[in-house]
């Protein structure tokens, strides 16, 4: 291989055309081909036609190929170059194709040392490097899929459960640092060596299952702290090409939140189940729009007559006497609307003792809300006032015997008095006859209160009834202004009166609110001087004002005023007379119209007093 040879034996041409590896002989500095086989002909994509060419021109693709210049190269310093894997692009069938080539350039020397050729053997490694390359980029794939995926991904590999890679939020999770990587797992997380978490990866990776954790805990250390996590995860096989475990994958996500939330949760829950338990007031909880009983203390169950069977059943099965009572629906609508509903003295049917009994009962139904603000049940509170009711009831019907009892009388002594008082005029002694007057109007005030103590009678009963006629609502108000101004010598009494509108309604009981109204402007300002009376059409009501400049009433009273027997509290409850009747009997009046009746005051600077009436079309 010295020398130059001036012919070849048939033998050796044989050998270099049909083998399978691709050989190549470029002779002098234009690199002439002079022996190209099959096999590198068919990865040139040329045929025979190429022999005796240049070959840059056989081949122009490698012009800006580094391939021309490293042949120069050899030919210039001898030294032989060798390459691995290397990428060429070659121009087959009319395309420009990628190949990859593990080959050879070994120069050859003439008698003088002189590089007369170069002897080019190639092995193609294209399929080989383009697998690689796939399963490179599939390794890449994967690896960036794990570090950009949104939860805690990592990967364990062989029976030693070296971490392979761990993405951020699995470090996180783990409360590590990415020094962890390609340690073994025990090594880098000690505290689990005692865990449950070693057994069951051994198990994953001798049995080839996937394993599912659920709100697991694990002890895990975090700022060198090792506290109680809870985890959801998965322990996945992975497998090589001859189907054997090489790994796990780990998928996880912390659910320590939900699961301490849910712990509370359950805490709270049993503590407000022993509440409702051990109060001493009925009190039951009810959830779902269908009013599901699921909590009811023993009170409660006593209250209702019923036994604990009941607990679970929605309430309409459980108590089916509430069908065609109103407490049903109100409690669908406290779940509906989110808005607590309160009642007192209000009348049920119960079943006890298999008797359907009436009873009478004080109750709240308070919806509860959870974090989203959603209404998730209701907590009901109940009172028995049955005896407080009857108690009542024996009350009124005492006070309307009583009251009718002392009508009778009382017109009589009145009479009498009235009769007295002129005789004793006409007599000429006058200081008798003013005593007689006044005697007189003492006995007008206790009429007064007899006409409350009826009216009240009648309230209670529903039995009040109104005397409907059409009137003119400002002479109504003028009258009863100027018949009041003849009582009090102290007090102006100013009306300003714009309504100009007649009314259909009971004209005697509007009076009687309206004088009410005044006899209380002037009972309780002593120290004012005017009393402003005000009438105005709003929209489809007429409405009539009454202020004072008296004593007020604080904002946290006013919601007593109306209520039956309340009077001024404090130091001044005896210094205005009275049952407390009035304004409950004028609000009774006022509603059964189907008017409005309210207030508004400051104490220590008066108030005013307003009702509105519907104005017929």
């Amino acid at each position: 291989m010295q020398e130059k040879p001036t012919d070849h034996s048939d033998l050796f041409n044989i050998l270099i055309e049909e083998s399978k590896t691709p050989i190549a002989l470029y002779e002098g500095d234009h690199l002439i081909i002079s022996v190209a086989n099959k096999a590198i002909l068919k990865a040139w994509g040329k045929d025979d036609s190429v022999k005796g060419m240049e070959l840059a021109k056989a081949l122009p693709e490698l012009a800006n190929q580094p391939f021309l210049q490293l042949l120069r190269e050899v030919i210039r310093t001898g030294i032989a170059y060798e390459a691995k894997e290397d990428m060429v692009q070659l121009m087959v069938d009319g395309d420009l194709r990628t190949f990859y080539f593990d080959f050879i350039y070994k120069p050859l020397f003439d008698q003088n040392g002189k590089v007369w050729a170069i002897l080019n053997n190639a092995t193609d490694v294209t399929e080989l490097v383009k697998a690689r390359l796939k399963y490179q980029e599939k390794e890449a794939l994967f690896r960036q899929m794990i570090y950009d995926a949104p939860i805690a991904i990592g990967v364990l590999r062989g029976q030693d459960f070296i971490i392979e890679d761990a993405n951020v939020d699995l470090l996180k999770i783990w409360g590590k640092t990415e020094k962890v990587i390609g340690k073994k797992l025990l090594d880098g997380l000690p505290e689990i060596a005692d865990q449950q978490f070693p057994q069951i990866l051994a198990q994953v990776y001798q049995s080839g299952k996937p394993y599912y954790g659920y709100e697991t805990l694990a002890r895990v250390e975090r700022d060198g702290v090792l506290g109680n996590y809870y985890f959801n995860f998965v322990y996945d096989p992975i497998f090589d090409q001859d189907k054997k475990v090489s790994g796990i994958m780990i998928v996880a996500s912390d659910v320590t939140a939900q699961v301490n939330s849910q712990l509370n949760l359950k805490e709270s829950e049993a503590r407000f189940r022993t509440l409702v338990q051990d109060n001493p007031m009925p009190t039951a909880f009810y959830e779902t729009e269908d009013i599901v009983i699921k909590i009811a203390n023993n009170e409660m169950l006593k209250l209702w007559d019923k036994d604990k069977s009941i607990i679970g059943k929605p309430m309409i099965e459980g108590i089916p006497e509430l069908a065609g009572q109103p407490f049903i629906p109100i409690l669908k609508e406290v779940f509906r609307s989110g808005i607590p509903y309160h009642a007192d003295q209000q009348e049920a049917v119960l079943v006890m003792d298999g008797v359907p009994t009436k009873s009478w009962f004080n109750f709240t139904y308070k919806p509860l809300r959870n974090a989203t603000g959603k209404v998730y049940g209701i907590l009901h509170a109940a009172i028995d006032v049955t005896r407080q009711v009857q108690l009542q009831q024996q009350k009124d019907e005492f006070l309307g015997i009583a009251s009718h009892e002392l009508k009778t009388p009382v017109t009589s002594v009145k009479a009498y008095t009235q009769v007295l008082e002129r005789m004793i005029r006409l007599e000429g002694d006058e200081k008798k006859a003013n005593m007689v007057h006044k005697m007189d109007q003492q006995l007008n005030r206790l009429t007064g209160l007899i006409g409350d103590l009826l009216d009240v009678t009648k309230i209670q009963a529903g039995k009040m009834v109104l005397n409907l006629s059409i009137f003119d609502f400002d002479n109504l108000v003028k009258d009863i202004v100027e018949e009041m101004q003849h009582t009090t010598l102290k007090h102006q009494l100013n009306a300003t009166l714009n309504s100009f509108v007649k009314v259909e309604t009971d004209r005697e009981r509007i009076g009687q609110v309206i004088t009410n109204f005044l006899s209380n402007a002037i009972k309780y300002a002593d120290d004012a001087d005017n009393v402003e009376i005000k009438s105005e059409v709003i929209g489809n009501e007429v409405i009539l004002s009454v202020k004072d400049y008296g004593i007020g009433i604080s904002e946290d009273l006013q919601q007593y005023v109306f209520d039956q027997f309340y009077r001024v509290s404090g130091h001044q409850q005896h210094t205005y007379p009275g049952l407390g009747l009035g304004l409950y009997i004028s609000a009774e009046i006022i509603k059964n119209t189907g008017g409005r009746i309210w207030l508004e005051s400051e104490a220590g600077t008066g108030s005013t007093f307003y009702f509105a009436l519907k104005i017929k079309a």
